[in-house]
């Protein structure tokens, strides 16, 4: 029952009621109680004595204020539980038994049920509250240079063989000191994706450290090459510069 009363005689012979109610949070007034007891007084008022003008048009700013306040907290509930549709978060709940569901991975989507936001977490389903902990919006990791905005330069020396060097692609000393380089050449092109380049041949010992240049030998002289460098940083994450073509000199 949502609403129920008992009532019991005390000592002195007076009556006590006991009220029980399925508000959550007593603390808190909705538009619903405000307009109630708005109404409550209008309708025990004294009519001898009614209330002032200025007192109705100061509860009715109240009422007002009130509803704009509420209407911006739903609002601004809406717009961080959609931002969340991508993030990798930790969400954790208690089971029947008493034990922590946890789970990590990217929020799949959310939905609105029942006047709450349910997030899906790895088919699991979790309110806003049992978000432990927000990372970074789940997507495919990048490099963190960009070579693009870096020169590569090629040049033909002696017949079959190309000179090729290729400026640091930062200008931090930490992450150049963890920046390995592959060189890659081809007949073929175009050369300007990771994945192109990789299906090219790779020219001596991939990922190396320390070393901005390459002189490639063994090519087939009078022959167009295209050619990229693909940089690998410290976590692994590759890019690749803007590729080059040159031609071997006639034999």
């Amino acid at each position: 029952m949502s609403d129920m009363s008992t009532s019991g005689a005390g000592r002195s012979g007076s009556v006590y009621d006991a009220v029980f109610t399925d508000k959550k949070d007593n603390s808190t007034m909705t538009q619903e109680d405000f307009l109630k007891i708005m109404v409550a007084q209008l309708t025990n008022q004294d009519f001898m004595n009614p209330a002032d003008n200025s007192d109705m048009v100061n509860s009715m700013v109240q009422y007002s204020n009130m509803q704009a306040m509420q209407d911006m907290l739903a609002f601004s509930k809406t717009s961080y539980a959609m931002s969340l549709v991508g993030k990798t978060v930790t969400a954790a709940r208690f089971t029947v038994s008493g034990g922590l569901d946890t789970t990590t991975g990217p929020i799949e989507k959310v939905s609105l049920v029942d006047d709450k936001y349910i997030v899906y977490v790895n088919g699991k389903t979790y309110e806003l509250h049992q978000i432990m902990e927000i990372g970074a919006p789940s997507e495919e990791k990048k490099c963190e240079v960009t070579p693009t905005a870096f020169k590569l330069e090629a040049d033909s020396g002696d017949y079959g063989k190309i000179h090729l060097k290729w400026e640091c692609p930062t200008e931090s000393e930490t992450t150049a000191a963890g920046l390995k380089y592959s060189v890659y050449y081809s007949k073929e092109g175009p050369f300007d994706t990771l994945e192109e380049v990789e299906k090219g041949t790779l020219y001596g010992v991939g990922q190396q450290k320390d070393f901005l240049e390459e002189t490639l030998t063994g090519l087939e002289p009078g022959t167009t090459y295209y050619l990229n460098v693909v940089v690998t940083d410290s976590a692994g994450n590759k890019a690749v510069y803007k590729p080059v073509s040159t031609k071997t000199k006639e034999q």
